[in-house]
């Protein structure tokens, strides 16, 4: 009885009402819950994102030509899905290339195209054009001449012979380019005041007669190049040996002399046992009669940083209308002499570039 009565009760009623209520509570906030998740996730998916990229340019052409003219890089716009946008960008999974196969010697200006990348992504490259010169492709063989600032030497000492792990490069590049090659440098960046040996990793160029660099490509690219720099205390006497230089006249023959006929020479141990005598260059371009020079000596040598006196005076003998054969003998046994003390002696850097374009004949492929 007690119980049927307390049913009836308003408060039973409000008891069941709000149990109710909370039920229909939570399921409407799960099932929104729910909806707002799927609704951010669809927004992460689609949002849209925009990327510049830097990527290298591929050439694919016949290997029996070279291509010059193309940028070394070229810039992608990628667009698209942000997730995709950001893996293309950070792992750089695609290529852009010029495809020359087929084409001929000569200029073109061709599309660009790009691989690997996603469907769901644009790419649009920058610059979309390029144009190319499609040449035959020829091969020389270079000496390889370490180069460097020898005024950055410390005081009291100076370089010995400059070498490096290869003697030879091959350079490769248009049959023009191969041509216009005088050297083959690799530039060795000394501290200033160095007083000891250095060694380094320097990449290599070839340079036109102009010292400007060649759109080639050389075997090998780096080379491990050494300048060995010793303290330059040791002294030696040397003969002096004259000879003409700058061309003069020649009908006429100069004949040579001088009172000092030997040098003293300052420099490292190592330079002064390969030198036995020092050339002096005497200029006779312009001189007509007997005259007396005063001619200053030249150190630039390596190992050399010395030579006492640094100038000699020099008799110039003119004898008119002389034997051309004769005088044309005589400078020649004479720049035979002077290049026997050159093997000794590192030679000017104008030498050097001689001598090297000298080698380039014949080796052309």
């Amino acid at each position: 009885m007690k119980f049927s009565k307390l049913s009836n009760t308003k408060f039973v009623y409000s008891i069941i009402s709000l149990i109710f209520a909370c039920f229909l509570f939570g399921y409407v906030t799960t099932d929104t819950g729910a909806n707002t998740s799927g609704a951010a996730n669809k927004t992460t998916l689609s949002t849209q994102k925009s990327a510049t990229v830097t990527v290298p340019l591929k050439v694919n052409v016949s290997s029996k030509y070279f291509v010059e003219g193309y940028p070394e890089n070229v810039k992608v716009k990628i667009n698209g899905p942000a997730a995709l946008v950001q893996t293309a960008e950070n792992t750089k999974n695609f290529q852009v290339y010029a495809d020359l196969e087929g084409l001929k010697p000569g200029k073109h200006t061709v599309k660009l195209k790009v691989s690997g990348v996603s469907h769901e992504l644009s790419a649009n490259v920058q610059p979309a054009k390029v144009t190319v010169t499609i040449s035959k492709k020829a091969t020389a063989t270079f000496p390889i001449q370490v180069r460097f600032d020898s005024t950055l030497i410390g005081n009291g000492y100076a370089a010995g012979i400059a070498s490096s792990n290869y003697s030879r490069a091959k350079v490769i590049g248009s049959r023009s380019s191969i041509n216009a090659v005088t050297n083959v440098v690799a530039n060795v960046s000394l501290p200033e005041g160095v007083q000891h040996s250095v060694t380094q990793n320097v990449t290599l160029e070839a340079l036109d007669e102009n010292g400007k660099p060649l759109n080639v490509v050389i075997e090998p690219t780096t080379v491990k190049a050494t300048v060995p720099i010793y303290a330059a205390t040791a002294t030696k006497k040397v003969n002096v040996h004259l000879v003409a230089s700058g061309g003069g006249d020649n009908t006429k023959n100069y004949s040579l002399s001088t009172d000092t006929k030997t040098v003293t020479v300052t420099g490292t141990k190592q330079a002064l046992n390969r030198l036995q005598s020092l050339n002096v260059a005497v200029p006779v371009n312009g001189v007509t009669s007997n005259t007396t020079k005063t001619v200053p000596i030249d150190t630039i040598q390596n190992g050399i940083i010395a030579v006492s006196p640094s100038s000699i005076n020099v008799q110039i003998t003119v004898s008119g209308q002389g034997n051309q054969n004769s005088t044309q003998n005589q400078s020649q046994n004479e720049n035979d002499q002077q290049s026997d003390q050159n093997n000794q002696n590192a030679s000017s850097k104008a030498a050097n570039n001689q001598s090297q374009h000298n080698q380039k004949a014949g080796q052309l492929e």
